[in-house]
């Protein structure tokens, strides 16, 4: 009997084991099992996603066009014209170029420079009376840029003239050579002078206004005095009574108001970018060196003092260092507008 309460005992304390053992094991389902998901802890699953992959497009993105330099822009020079007369000019603008401080020698050898005006670049290349006629070149070089034109210098006839001078006034003048080279310093001085500046304004008007005169010796007359002295005459003798009024021809600025033994009382009006007016042989002057002109201001009257055969204005003008024909200037102006016409 002792033996079967053991067995029985035994046997229920293992069925009580094993109960206890199923108590203490949560309800986790088993495959197959048909407890619900949610019932799982979240923690112990990871949880799936159905979220739909959506792809991503990347869209290009524009840059912005580059911007182009500015072409520089090309050099370019316009001539007033190709052919030319003695005693006349023709005239450059370049654009496009520095010729700040350039020199170049024209097709008579003689340095020219530029003078800086409107946007672009002006020089003067005048012909003397005594150029042969015939075609020259015309060239400067600027970097790697080179200018070239064949100029045609033309024909022209020039007047010729023999004049009577007293002795005593030849002695006084031509044969002095002290008087002669007091001249030629005085020429060489101011011939070539030049300012960037322009002060003429429009058309030149004539020295002696409207006062009647007598052309008694043309520009560009090759003359012989009765001594056998010759010269080139580049400037316009006026004959007209003594006394009579000359006035400034354009604006410009007193460049030299004195006596002089050859030419008598002297004034030379700097009318700016190398353009001179010049009048010889005054009786009297009213303007002083370094005085402001306008076209028009009276400067001094006609007369008979230098190197003279009667009352008269020697007037002339100079452009670039050469006497040009005055009378074409005051007739017809400087055109430094001509480009325009070549550009249309």
């Amino acid at each position: 009997m002792k033996n079967n309460i053991t067995k029985k005992t035994v046997i229920a304390l293992l069925v009580a084991a094993m109960l206890s053992s199923c108590a203490m094991v949560e309800d986790v389902p088993t495959i197959g099992s048909d407890a619900p998901i949610s019932s799982i802890e979240s923690s112990s699953i990871p949880e799936e996603s159905f979220e739909e992959e959506v792809p991503v497009v990347i869209e290009p993105v524009e840059e912005e066009p580059l911007e182009e330099p500015e072409p520089i822009p090309e050099p370019v020079v316009y001539i007033s014209s190709t052919e030319v007369e003695p005693g006349d000019y023709i005239i450059l603008r370049a654009e496009n170029l520095d010729l700040k401080d350039y020199t170049f020698v024209d097709f008579l050898d003689y340095h020219r420079e530029f003078i800086a005006k409107d946007g672009g670049w002006y020089c003067f290349i005048p012909v003397k009376t005594a150029a042969d006629p015939g075609s020259y070149k015309l060239e400067f070089s600027v970097g790697d840029f080179t200018y070239s034109e064949t100029v045609k210098v033309l024909e022209r006839k020039a007047p010729k003239q023999y004049l009577v001078v007293a002795p005593s006034t030849l002695e006084q003048t031509l044969e002095d050579d002290a008087v002669r080279a007091a001249f030629n310093e005085f020429y060489q001085e101011y011939r070539w002078y030049e300012t960037g500046i322009r002060f003429w304004e429009d058309d030149f008007m004539m020295p002696l206004g409207d006062s009647w005169y007598n052309e008694t010796t043309k520009f560009g007359t090759f003359r012989t005095f009765s001594n056998g002295d010759t010269e080139w005459h580049n400037a316009v003798d006026m004959a007209v009574g003594g006394g009579t009024p000359i006035y400034a021809t354009n604006s410009g600025v007193i460049l030299f108001a004195d006596y002089l033994g050859l030419t008598g009382y002297t004034i030379v009006i700097n009318h700016g970018m190398g353009v001179l007016s010049w009048h010889y042989h005054l009786s009297s002057m009213k303007v002083e060196t370094g005085d402001a002109v306008e076209k028009g201001d009276f400067i001094g009257r006609v007369g008979t003092t230098g190197l003279s055969t009667g009352n008269h204005l020697h007037f002339a003008i100079s452009v670039g260092g050469i006497f040009v024909d005055p009378l074409d200037v005051t007739e017809n102006g400087i055109d430094l507008e001509f480009w325009k016409v070549t550009e249309e």
